[in-house]
């Protein structure tokens, strides 16, 4: 098929939405065509993802192959455990369980696979338990892992998939990948219904070729701009929210996932490397949220980190995932709830398939026709495969599961299990994720006896049939018994540092709270242009303990840099307690005084300045507003609380633009946009921290630094920090410049 004539060659991609859907595709492209492609990602840090643990399939590897990955470096940047399967508890029917393992199970024949010469062995009393004859089975059930030559065990991982997105990120921007924080304001189209470019809260306008759509469930270009319908799949997968909370790590974590039905659901169980997420998936038309809620808190384990929401879905497809020049991928394109941890695999399938089928001289319709064709019958087998779990039970405990049981299903399940239950035969499907491994043991587990099996398996006698079996058992127990205990393997391999929202008790040196000092001095101050600062000295009542806090957890390794972000130095979020401690000193103290409206939201950490002036570009070089990403009727109250004794380390200064509204913003997009040179050239201004008056901004307050002094004022006002870099031995020696700064965002006043 021949180009349409207003088809043009691909060479700019703009992805709409960060997190793990945005960031794969970022790394994935930038990896394979990015000397091809101009990438730039749109994300705003004012929209937030769940991260309470992601479970993966072996099909991964794939992508980290792909992408050259170092294993032990992501398990260790994702907090990440080993997974070798799921154990299914309560889904036949209450008290039973049975566990779906990764690899294979025995050893089948052309013929035949491996489970009808086990139902024959069962038949004539010579076979054991079916997961005898798995060594993955086996290994997981006793807490067992490690990595074996030749790929002799099959694998995934649960890991933290916010932090799989932020290690992605840093992966994605060291080979181009371009970062612009904010929220997207406006979609422009051609006349053609083409998208041609996405405005941003700040004014700034990316334009592209091709656009990728991972703004989630809301589908921002591929539904509400292109109007490309959805279909639910509700009259099949009866769920239709979920509940998602972390609790800190209680014993060992195990190498699999657990999956626990409800009569109105099921929870699941992730355990990570210091913390286990939990959630439950369930109808709501069976149980309430409040309900819900308290059954997943009753039901955990461990201290619960973080309050539960809920999230709402509906299971399904959009009826095309390619529509002009728009490709949704993750949850703009469907949405499968994560009963198999598919979620992760179906994002990767969408960026290999994209790669696979990249448009790089012209979107041509053959193209998008088939990327939709692939698209559709990869997530419906797996939609077979989900639904095969509820609806095949013994359970009728519940209105929930008897619907389940009862329920009408896709004519191509209903063939696949009635083969199986007729005569155990699997029916291959082209392109299926799942092998007959796997729904041999979800068919068999949900108690599908098959009245029969394959003949070849009675041409061997007694004897031979239980030597076959036999040894295979014998050869997965003794394999199963050299293995090192999970949580030793991994201490071994690829232990991550603690984060904080795992420590646990404080230990000698560490800080329990912040332990702002109920005597501190408050003073409210007047810059030039009227607005407020709020400045509190003797602001805590032990400085030294937050230093020595932030100067282990330095030590530790988790005090750095965060790539893209124009900080000039490392940075450490607040623990929770103490960031809760900071906003209830806010209320209290702050907010009459800057008469500050309803609280949105805040966020907390450590930093140091450390960046030699000559490195930094156009934004670093700048003085900034805070609160990229604010809504109309939003603003944003911010913080340096200064932890130096040494006051030549410099304090704040803020300014006023001397520009006209419009240049000021497109100045600001000039920074974002321009490389160094082109910015110097243009506005001249060359590297370094900008602490005084120039031709484009005017001082109008400097508050100098002092130890244990906090100061509080307006983020929309322009400010930098007073860094004096002839000083430059100070700002290198630890702990430097260090500062606690905070963000508080409210509803304006």
């Amino acid at each position: 098929m021949t180009m349409p004539s207003d088809s043009k060659p691909v060479r700019r991609v703009v992805i709409a939405g960060g997190g793990t859907a945005g960031w794969m595709v970022a790394a994935g492209l930038s990896k394979c065509l990015g000397q091809q492609l101009d990438i730039r990602l749109i994300e705003s840090d004012e929209i937030g993802t769940v991260g309470v643990g992601e479970a993966t399939i072996p099909t991964l590897h794939l992508l980290h192959e792909v992408l050259d990955l170092d294993e032990k470096e992501f398990i260790q940047a994702t907090q990440a455990t080993f997974k070798l399967g799921i154990s299914f508890e309560n889904w036949r029917n209450v008290g039973e369980h049975y566990f779906h393992s990764f690899g294979r199970t025995g050893k089948g024949h052309w013929t035949a696979g491996f489970h009808h010469f086990w139902l024959e062995g069962r038949q004539r009393g010579l076979a054991s338990d079916y997961g005898d004859y798995c060594l993955e089975l086996r290994a997981a059930l006793d807490n067992r892992f490690a990595l074996l030559p030749d790929n002799g065990i099959n694998y995934a991982y649960h890991f933290d998939a916010t932090l799989y997105g932020q290690y992605l990120r840093r992966f994605s921007e060291a080979l181009g990948v371009r970062r612009f924080e904010g929220k997207i304001v406006q979609v422009h189209q051609a006349a053609n219904s083409d998208i041609t470019g996405l405005s941003l809260d700040d004014g700034t306008l990316l334009e592209g070729d091709l656009f990728i759509d991972c703004t989630g469930m809301r589908g921002l270009l591929i539904g509400q701009t292109l109007g490309v319908g959805y279909e639910s799949w509700s009259q099949w997968l009866p769920c239709d929210s979920a509940l998602a909370v972390q609790t800190t790590l209680v014993g060992e974590p195990v190498p699999y996932t657990r999956s626990i039905a409800h009569p109105w659901g099921w929870q699941w169980r992730i355990p990570l490397q210091h913390r286990v997420g939990n959630g439950l998936v369930f109808s709501s038309r069976h149980v309430s949220d409040d309900a819900a809620r308290a059954a997943l808190l009753a039901h955990v384990q461990g201290e619960v980190l973080r309050e539960p929401r809920v999230i709402r879905f509906t299971p399904g497809q959009r009826d095309r995932v390619w529509q002009r020049n728009v490709v949704a991928i993750g949850l703009s394109s469907g949405f499968l709830e994560p009963l198999e941890s598919t979620s992760i695999h179906l994002i990767q399938k969408g960026l290999t398939r994209l790669v696979e089928l990249f448009p790089a001289e012209g979107i041509c319709q053959s193209d998008v026709d088939e990327y939709n064709r692939q698209a559709r019958e990869s997530i419906e087998h797996i939609r077979d495969f989900i639904i095969l779990h509820y609806h095949v039970t013994n359970r009728s405990d519940s209105d929930f599961w008897r619907r389940c049981r009862d329920m009408d299903i896709p004519a191509s399940l209903q063939h696949r299990i009635q083969l199986f239950r007729d005569s155990a035969r699997f029916a291959p499907v082209a392109g299926d994720l799942f092998a007959e491994n796997s729904w041999v043991q979800v068919m068999m587990g949900q108690g599908i006896a098959p009245r029969s099996h394959h003949p070849i398996t009675r041409q061997m006698d007694n004897a031979s049939l239980g030597e076959f079996l036999g040894g295979i058992r014998k050869d997965v127990a003794r394999t199963v018994m050299k293995l090192p205990k999970h949580r030793e393997f991994i201490d071994h391999f690829c232990p991550a540092p603690v984060p904080w929202a795992s420590a646990g008790p404080a230990k000698a040196g560490e800080a329990v709270s912040l332990g702002i000092n109920p005597e501190a001095t408050c003073e409210t101050l007047r810059l030039d242009d009227g607005s407020r600062v709020l400045v509190v000295d003797d602001f805590v009542r032990d400085p030294d303990a937050l230093v020595a806090l932030a100067q282990a957890q330095s030590a530790a390794g988790r005090f750095r840099p965060i790539p893209g972000h124009p900080y000039p130095g490392p940075q450490l979020d607040l623990p929770d307690g103490m960031a809760a401690e900071l906003s209830a000193f806010f209320e209290a103290q702050v907010r009459g005084a800057l008469q500050a409206g309803e609280p949105l939201g805040m966020s907390s950490r450590f930093s140091r300045v450390v960046q030699d002036p000559a490195t930094l570009d156009p934004r670093q070089r700048l003085c900034h507003r805070d609160g990229s990403g604010l809504q109309p009727g939003e603003a944003i109250v911010a913080s340096v609380h200064y932890l130096f004794r040494d006051e030549r380390l410099g304090g704040t200064v803020f300014f006023r633009s001397l520009m006209s509204d419009a240049d000021t913003a497109q100045f600001l997009r000039d920074a974002g946009l321009l490389d160094g040179r082109a910015f110097t050239e243009r506005y001249g201004i060359a590297p370094g921290y900008m602490t005084a008056s120039n031709p484009y901004f005017e001082v109008i307050g400097r508050l100098p630094a002092r130890w244990n002094r906090a100061v509080f004022y307006d983020g929309g006002v322009f400010h930098s920090g007073d860094i004096q870099w002839a000083h430059r031995e100070a700002y290198l020696r630890d702990p430097g410049r260090l500062t606690v700064n905070a963000f508080f965002k409210r509803r304006r006043v």
